[in-house]
């Protein structure tokens, strides 16, 4: 055996030199460690060319999650037998510490790269445009007639309806009346106003048609397309019309004209009552709701009217009942809105900056969970239900930390936006408008009961002012004449996830007429 310090020859079974005295290993043990060196030099030269492998040719995910996986417990399983051998100092740690490193990087580069282009799953069952009430094909022909609303005709000094650009801002000056909080003070300002509103009224008989033959089918279909569009011309026109029915109905009371005040009521009920029923856009849900307003507010100025006979009353009874949880119910919209955003995203992914093969900015899958569970709270909270199961929204191989969307649309996890960068800009683009539809059904349906109290306090001279099932009452105020209640997410129950959506109290007011009522001040405390 030759020294390794001064190359002297030894006997074989020599422990230390006979002339330098340097302790001195049998090759026996060198030779295995000297193979287990090149062995793991090879794989960690294996792993290091796995890489580009794996970036460049490697299209799918589960296949691509299985090499990183391989080689980190390439890494894992090797380091610590290079820190074995090296600590014999034997081989040149050098070696040993490139060998280290290159596995390494390696690995974390594939398991960092794994991350980033793994989507979660497809969604088994998801909804469909089958999913959303709608009517029969023999009433497709009423969308047209809506849509109709929005046409431009051809004639510059009019549209649609009838009215022309002059006409729409007199109306919107009429409309700024029924801002004023007293009944009074609205019925004489819409009385100087008679001969204008006639005008108009005559002018608008074009758009009055299309509503007339709209009410004719027994109901309105929606088919809107799952399509991002900001723009409804028909609703703009319409609120126009809304506007000028308001004014007209509440002159037809003035005049004593109470069953022409009460039919044209009536007609935009009916309307608003088929439409809300099979609307597919959310924001014309949001209209139909809107409008709704509008008719309580009508319907609280005959009400309100001494001159009002008990037969008109008790017609209006029908109209304040008949509105439906269906009618109100937002679900058609929610998942219509999700389906929306589902085509979006869609065409997001199809763009040619995103289609990267080895790298993928959006998770289309996984922000498509996260949008639908988002909608699921919100539609089993809409219909008073237990939130079910939710979606993953990760891979199977990752673990599963809880993702929300709080009451601003922002997502709470840093980690999924490192996982998802353009998907969670997306959600936090798409979400926000949805939230707030918890708000706006929750105080419409205190305006309308609000109607009823009113409805029965004339008819009875008595009513149960307890407020839906929220435990609270409804506060008169007879010296300022009105009825009111301060609209607050707890009091009405909201989910903690949604409680938010309402940053403050809002306090509901309905203007009344204290003497039509037979209440007094004492009464009304």
């Amino acid at each position: 055996m030759n020294c390794p310090k001064c190359n002297h020859e030894n006997p074989v079974d020599s422990i230390v030199c006979e002339l330098c005295s340097c302790e001195l290993t049998n090759i026996k043990e060198i030779e295995p460690e000297k193979e287990k060196i090149k062995t793991l030099r090879f794989l960690s030269i294996v792993s290091a060319c796995m890489f580009p492998v794996f970036i460049l040719f490697i299209k799918y995910s589960v296949l691509a999650f299985l090499m990183a996986f391989f080689s980190f417990c390439l890494t894992v399983a090797t380091i610590p037998q290079l820190i074995r051998i090296s600590r014999k100092r034997k081989i040149k740690r050098s070696a040993i510490v490139l060998t280290i490193i290159i596995l390494t990087i390696s690995s974390v580069q594939m398991l960092l790269f794994s991350f980033l282009r793994t989507d979660a799953p497809p969604i088994s069952n998801d909804y469909t445009i089958n999913d959303i009430k709608s009517t029969s094909p023999e009433y497709n022909q009423s969308y047209e007639l809506l849509l109709s609303l929005g046409n431009d005709d051809g004639i510059t000094d009019s549209n649609v309806i009838g009215l022309s650009k002059e006409d729409v801002n007199n109306l919107e000056v009429i409309y700024e009346i029924f801002k004023e909080k007293d009944l009074r003070i609205i019925s004489e300002k819409i009385k100087e106003k008679e001969e204008e509103i006639l005008t108009l009224w005559d002018k608008a008989e074009k758009g009055r048609n299309i509503l007339i033959e709209l009410n004719s089918f027994p109901e309105i279909a929606d088919l809107s397309e799952p399509i991002l569009d900001a723009n409804y011309p028909e609703l703009k026109n319409l609120k126009y019309l809304i506007f000028l029915y308001r004014s007209y109905i509440t002159l037809q009371s003035i005049t004593d004209n109470h069953e022409q005040a009460f039919n044209e009521l009536a007609m935009l009920n009916s309307i608003f009552k088929k439409l809300s029923l099979n609307c597919r856009n959310i924001t014309t849900k949001i209209v139909c709701i809107a409008y709704f307003a509008q008719i309580i507010n009508s319907s609280n100025f005959i009400i309100s009217n001494p001159e009002t006979p008990n037969e008109i009353l008790l017609k209006l009874k029908d109209i304040v009942y008949s509105l439906s949880d269906k009618n109100t119910s937002f679900r058609n919209n929610l998942i219509f809105d999700y389906l929306t955003m589902k085509n979006e995203l869609g065409k997001i992914r199809n763009e040619p900056k995103l289609k990267h093969p080895n790298f993928a900015p959006l998770k289309y899958n996984s922000s498509l969970r996260l949008f639908r569970n988002y909608f699921d709270e919100l539609i089993a909270y809409e219909e008073n239900q237990k939130i079910g199961k939710q979606l993953r929204i990760w891979p199977a191989f990752y673990p599963n930390i809880p993702v929300h969307i709080d009451k601003d649309g922002k997502l709470n996890s840093l980690y999924y936006k490192i996982y998802n960068p353009v998907g969670y800009l997306l959600i936090e683009i798409f979400v926000p408008a949805c939230e707030k539809v918890i708000s706006i059904k929750k105080r419409f349906e205190i305006h309308s009961d609000m109607l009823k109290v009113i409805l029965n306090l004339r008819l009875d001279k008595k009513a149960d002012i307890k407020v839906l099932d929220y435990g609270d009452e409804y506060s008169i105020d007879v010296e300022n004449k009105f009825i009111s209640y301060t609209f607050n997410a707890h009091k009405v129950n909201m989910p903690h996830e949604f409680s938010d959506s309402v940053s403050e109290d809002i306090e509901i007011k309905l203007p009344i007429n204290p003497e039509v009522l037979g209440l007094t001040e004492s009464q009304a405390k």
